[in-house]
């Protein structure tokens, strides 16, 4: 009995060691698969960080630019049904001081924002009114004004800012690659990001320069998640913009009306 004990203990140990072995190459196996993926999603979350950053680097050092912007948008009514407006943007810029966008929505009604470097000038074509207001300096100071300090809307306003770069800087870290994706028989890289209040996909041009092709952002603190969505053509990085395209002139019969700047309640 203990040498045929003596003599299976041998066997015993060997199965239990092709078990440990067994095991350790299972465990190796299954952490190498986690490095694999782990390394993978890495890799997709640094592509979307690059792909952003350089679509801002590109955006922000671009010294003139023109693009359509064919925008949805919806409004939550009272009841909580979403409905969704449109419109087609025309934008002109030329950097640090000049800027043009002429809209046009839906119904056919017709208005814009031009600036000179040193006034802007709001115009609605066809209730023929405008206004002016005196804001030397640049485009970026004008708009975040015409934003934050006439509480006016201006969709998109940050892709043309000269700081785009440090604006998305808190945002490009949590940035992932959703996928390669065709848009309009286009190349596009399809990337997301979450930011404080939105959560916005970006499909970049894959070839070429890194230009947006589509937004989309969800405004997912808002009541109803109400959306933003944009499509981007017709970049132009060497437009024709000549003084007179930002030289304001009202239409005839137009009426000038005074600005009205939001009271803004004082904190106590």
């Amino acid at each position: 009995m203990i040498a045929s004990f003596g003599g299976v203990a041998p066997r015993r140990s060997r199965a239990g060691g092709f078990v440990r072995r067994a095991r350790d190459l299972l465990l190796v196996a299954v952490a190498l698969g986690a490095s694999l993926v782990h390394s993978v999603v890495l890799g997709e979350e640094n592509r979307a960080a690059a792909r952003l950053e350089a679509m801002a680097d590109f955006l922000a050092r671009a010294q003139r630019l023109s693009v359509t912007i064919d925008s949805v948008y919806d409004i939550v009514q009272d009841s909580g049904q979403k409905v969704q407006f449109g419109e087609r943007r025309m934008v002109a810029l030329r950097r640090p001081d000049h800027a043009r966008i002429d809209v046009t929505r839906r119904d056919g009604s017709r208005r814009g924002v031009l600036f000179d470097g040193t006034q802007l000038a709001v115009f609605d074509l066809d209730e023929k009114v405008y206004a002016i207001v005196s804001k030397p300096g640049t485009v970026d100071a004008a708009f975040d004004y015409f934003v934050t300090g006439l509480d006016m809307r201006l969709p998109l306003r940050e892709l043309l800012r000269a700081d785009l770069p440090r604006q998305l800087k808190d945002v490009v870290g949590n940035a992932r690659l959703v996928a390669e994706e065709q848009l309009g028989g286009v190349a596009t890289d399809h990337v997301a990001f979450r930011g404080p209040k939105t959560d916005v996909q970006l499909w970049i041009l894959r070839d070429g320069d890194p230009l947006p092709n589509r937004i989309v952002i969800t405004y997912r603190v808002a009541e109803g998640q109400p959306q933003f969505e944009a499509d981007l053509s017709a970049w132009n990085l060497a437009p024709d913009v000549p003084d007179r395209l930002f030289t304001f002139t009202p239409a005839a019969g137009a009426e000038q009306i005074p600005v009205l700047i939001p009271r803004r309640e004082k904190t106590p």
